[in-house]
């Protein structure tokens, strides 16, 4: 059961996710939950096209709604047709000891790049510092 008075690690995904250009959401299956997103950043911005079109899942083990403290497992992520059939993987895992912001950063800079060199869309300018 997630701790509503600290972010998610899932919370964390979906800010870095956010910074880069794309919208993910909360999902579940089977007792585990997930990010879904669509994988063209010009879909739709809504749930149900996520998962009516290409889209990517992204895990941290088998809980999305963690409290972010409780991170221990890198992100990776998951490459599905419009049906839901595995594709490919875009990232897997990260160099150990990554703190769960630090790991959200890696994992949606690394989606954004993957999906910007399949779809041929330029990710985003980074911050000016």
């Amino acid at each position: 059961m997630p701790h509503h008075d600290e972010a998610t690690e899932g919370d964390l995904l979906r800010v870095e996710l956010a910074a880069c250009g794309h919208r993910a959401f909360l999902g579940g299956e089977g007792g585990m939950s997930y990010l879904i997103m669509a994988a063209h950043p010009c879909a739709p911005d809504d749930e149900d096209a996520a998962y009516s079109l290409p889209h990517v899942l992204l895990y941290a083990g088998e809980r999305a709604d963690r409290p972010a403290s409780q991170h221990r497992e890198p992100w990776s992520a998951h490459l599905h047709d419009a049906t839901g059939d595995y594709l490919t993987i875009l990232v897997d895992g990260a160099p150990v000891g990554l703190d769960a912001a630090a790991d959200a950063a890696r994992c949606a800079r690394e989606v954004a790049d993957q999906l910007a060199r399949r779809f041929g869309t330029a990710p985003p300018a980074p911050p000016r510092a």
